[in-house]
């Protein structure tokens, strides 16, 4: 699970809670069926015009796995299997199939395995492995976008809530006692406001961009995997090999040779 999401989540849904619940005329204030109904409907109807409807629903599936999910780029963790891949290599690279059920990183276990064919040359192993790359970032983008496009939407009907609320304000002028029912259609109109600029910056726009670093981090390790997978192809040495893999790492974050 992730706690760091979990925590912005519940924080954000917290302060906005108390900051609702402390104004003058409290929280039930703040509550409009018809705002709502604009915003979140209208949400929804745009999102499935722009994306087939099922890839919109999977986007519930993907903020569970994705967003609240735990998950941690294991730099370290790589870099150590694949320096004790090395020494299982010294013998020949077709060795390397044994140790293949141990592996739980399911993309160096692809690269391992293509290593240890012994039938692709470095050039066809690479080629592969960076052809899977592009497709998996290609897909983990399309999903960050998405949330970003949608994103876009809750503001725009906000702003359609707002209007009719203010169509309605001026309706209301000329009438008798009027100077009394402004206000409070008013106060409806902009709530919708209210809803749209919520849930735009505190759902959508910053799960686009979690999953957007998300994206940039698996990329980063599969791209890592893809040079010792290569350098497991070459059979360097253990020195060479974990220099050359520490160079995808902030000093402070590479492994160090006793560790390793």
């Amino acid at each position: 699970m992730n706690f760091s999401s979990l925590f912005g989540l519940g924080f954000g849904a917290s302060i906005l809670y108390y900051a609702l619940s402390s104004s003058g005329p409290g929280f039930t204030t703040f509550l409009d069926l018809h705002g709502f109904l604009i915003v979140f409907g209208g949400t929804a109807a745009a999102a499935s015009i722009s994306f087939p409807f099922g890839k919109v629903v999977s986007l519930i599936k993907v903020f569970i796995l994705r967003v609240l999910g735990h998950y941690k780029a294991d730099y370290q963790g790589v870099i150590t299997q694949l320096l004790e891949l090395n020494k299982k290599a010294s013998s020949g690279v077709t060795g390397l199939g044994e140790a293949l059920p141990s592996i739980r990183n399911e993309f160096l276990k692809e690269a391992v395995g293509l290593v240890s064919a012994g039938v692709l040359t470095e050039a066809e192993i690479r080629n592969a492995l960076e052809q899977r790359l592009k497709t998996v970032e290609a897909v983990f983008m399309k999903e960050a976008n998405m949330f970003r496009t949608i994103g876009r939407f809750p503001p725009a009907f906000g702003l359609l809530a707002t209007t009719l609320g203010m169509i309605s304000v001026l309706q209301q002028m000329g009438q008798p006692e009027a100077q009394k029912l402004i206000g409070p259609a008013m106060s409806i109109g902009l709530i919708g406001t209210l809803y749209g600029i919520t849930l735009a910056n505190m759902v959508f726009l910053p799960i686009a961009e979690n999953l957007s670093e998300r994206t940039h981090e698996e990329v980063m390790l599969r791209k890592m995997i893809i040079e010792g997978a290569l350098l497991l192809k070459s059979q360097v040495n253990p020195i060479s090999m974990r220099e050359n893999l520490n160079s995808f790492l902030l000093p402070k974050d590479r492994v160090v040779r006793k560790a390793a």
